[in-house]
């Protein structure tokens, strides 16, 4: 009986070093993938670069088999889109006008008065906003069927000094001479979703939504000596159009 009980303590015993090690090196494992990523960008002259990953945690992390950190879907290094701060700023704003064309407000978003949630919140639909997506030109001439109309596109156009509006036109006079974009569908039904919702909450009829973007300072200007170009500064305003509700 004696010996029975021995060899159950040995074997718990042997179950904790080996539960213990186990956990050890699932840690292990974790930790190495996280100090190996890359970190930055940094200030330089170049605008930004990135610093290699200690050679310690690089090498072991080159041990670790990664399959591993796979079967267990753990391969996320913790390095998240809040520390990169070469992102542009994005921010909207939306003109509400009544079934007679008269200005009802306007609304700026995010809110500066809202709690950090709901402003949270706004700044994930204003990066929604943003998706451009470069516009192919057709290669070559299209010539519509008897009765049709030629194919359009939705592109972004400028407007003067306004900036950019979204404009419908035909396909074979898209510039091929310059980049042009347009917004992706993800932001259309964004933008469409949106106004109707603001239009039915505030009493309007259509919802025209301007955003402005601003592309990141380059820590290039910090290596400069002066005030920075006033291009690194500029503001770029796109509108959507007046959507109905």
């Amino acid at each position: 009986m004696r010996c029975s009980t021995d060899t159950s303590r040995a074997l718990e015993s042997w179950q904790v070093v080996l539960g213990s090690v186990a956990i050890t090196g699932h840690l292990l494992a974790v930790l190495a993938m996280v100090l190996a990523a890359p970190s930055g960008p940094w200030p330089s002259e170049e605008g930004g670069t990135l610093s290699t990953p200690p050679q310690f945690a690089y090498s072991l992390n080159n041990l670790i088999p990664a399959e591993y950190l796979k079967s267990v879907g753990m391969t996320n290094n913790y390095h998240f889109l809040d520390n990169r701060p070469a992102m542009p700023g994005v921010s909207f704003e939306v003109r509400l006008k009544d079934k007679s064309g008269n200005d009802r407000g306007t609304l700026k978003f995010p809110e500066a008065n809202r709690n950090f949630w709901v402003r949270h919140r706004q700044s994930l639909l204003a990066g929604g906003l943003a998706d451009d997506q470069p516009v192919e030109p057709p290669q070559g001439e299209m010539i519509p069927a008897p009765n049709r109309s030629a194919p359009t596109a939705r592109i972004w156009k400028m407007d003067g000094d306004r900036g950019l509006e979204l404009r419908r036109v035909p396909e074979h006079l898209i510039p091929r001479d310059r980049p042009v974009f347009r917004p992706s569908e993800q932001s259309l039904l964004l933008a469409r979703s949106y106004a109707r919702y603001l239009c039915r909450t505030h009493g309007a009829a259509t919802a025209e939504l301007i955003r402005h973007t601003g592309e990141p300072i380059t820590p290039a200007v910090m290596f400069t000596s002066g005030q920075p170009p006033a291009a690194a500064v500029n503001e770029l305003i796109s509108s959507f159009g007046e959507l109905p509700e």
